[in-house]
């Protein structure tokens, strides 16, 4: 276990990467920032003094830190997470963690030959909501789940280098991985491009799980009404996660099926409860345990081996529905 502070350093400061820097700034681990934008890094340096910044990422990488954080394009995550541990450092690397199963896969195997450990950027499972609703599932406050629902939409940036499935699903994916406990059996659905653009903007998954459990994820980067919204469907009730702009909130609907008197099928309910939560920023939660587990050597909820069955869900469905990500790389 380390007992010295945790100095970090973050690859990539700009649209995303500013709220890295921010938070670890805030934590008291930030020591480092590199951007092949000069401006950016004098921005960095304005609200940050104390920290050093940097053109080169060798430079970031041969400095005196713990961990690296990286938040440039998703082509370069996979080849900086492999040299920032062949470098001694530990690694996280936003969402998406890699573009293809191969490039996720040498991410872990780098990182284990190296020694360090690897983390992905899956901020929605360190949303207080969220892990208020986990602990409800695993409970039983639904019963048994039988189908999961995550739908995340905005009309907001788009990406050159990965579709809204690889740029918003994995957040969804990485959600219902863990609620349901498994990898799926069978995955369909459909994607669509607004444009000539090679890169679709609105994506309807379908996954098939053991004992007849289901999952549906839709996202879209082309919808005025930005929201996040997720269903988890049990036989005794369903839970209700929900984020938008005017907040965060969760509630649980208990509710099910029921024998009626001329022996069909009916449904009984109850008036929907909100489930109180802890307040707190994802995004600083997750980077503690990104801290937490450079300090314990202790495997985070989103390491790397989580997060390459996140990328293997998002790939296999790209190739069913006739668009792979890797041949848009």
């Amino acid at each position: 276990m380390m007992s010295q502070p945790v100095r970090l350093g973050v690859v990539g400061a700009g649209y995303w990467g500013a709220n890295l820097v921010r938070n670890c700034a805030q934590l008291g681990v930030l020591s480092v920032v590199s951007d092949l934008n000069a401006a950016t890094l004098a921005a960095v340096h304005g609200a940050h003094p104390g920290v050093a910044v940097t053109l080169e990422v060798e430079d970031l990488l041969s400095a005196p830190i713990d961990g690296v954080v990286i938040a440039a394009p998703a082509p370069l995550h996979a080849s900086l997470a492999r040299r920032a541990a062949s470098a001694g450092k530990h690694v996280f690397v936003e969402k998406p963690f890699a573009l293809t199963v191969a490039e996720a896969q040498s991410i872990v195997e780098e990182t284990e030959r190296c020694g360090v450990t690897s983390m992905a950027g899956h901020v929605l499972l360190y949303h207080p909501a969220v892990e208020r609703l986990l602990e409800l599932v695993r409970a039983g406050a639904v019963g048994r789940v039988a189908h999961v629902r995550s739908r995340r939409l905005s009309l907001g940036k788009l990406r050159e280098h990965e579709s809204v499935w690889w740029s918003f699903a994995p957040h969804d994916v990485a959600l219902v991985l863990e609620i349901l406990g498994e990898t799926p059996l069978e995955i369909s659905g459909r994607q669509h491009r607004f444009s000539a653009h090679a890169l679709p903007d609105m994506a309807y998954a379908d996954a098939c799980f053991a004992d007849g459990r289901s999952a549906h994820v839709e996202v879209s980067w082309r919808d005025p009404g930005k929201t996040s919204r997720l269903d988890v469907f049990g036989s005794e009730g369903v839970l209700t996660f929900t984020d938008s702009r005017a907040g965060a909130s969760l509630t649980l609907t208990r509710c099910g099926e029921r024998r009626e008197e001329h022996g069909g099928r009916g449904i009984w309910r109850e008036e929907p409860q909100t489930v109180a939560f802890t307040a707190g920023e994802p995004l600083r939660r997750e980077l503690e345990a990104f801290i937490e587990t450079i300090r314990t050597g202790v495997p985070a909820l989103t390491d790397g081996r989580k997060a390459v069955e996140v990328v293997r869900v998002l790939a296999t469905f790209d190739a069913c529905s006739g668009i792979p990500q890797e041949a848009l790389v």
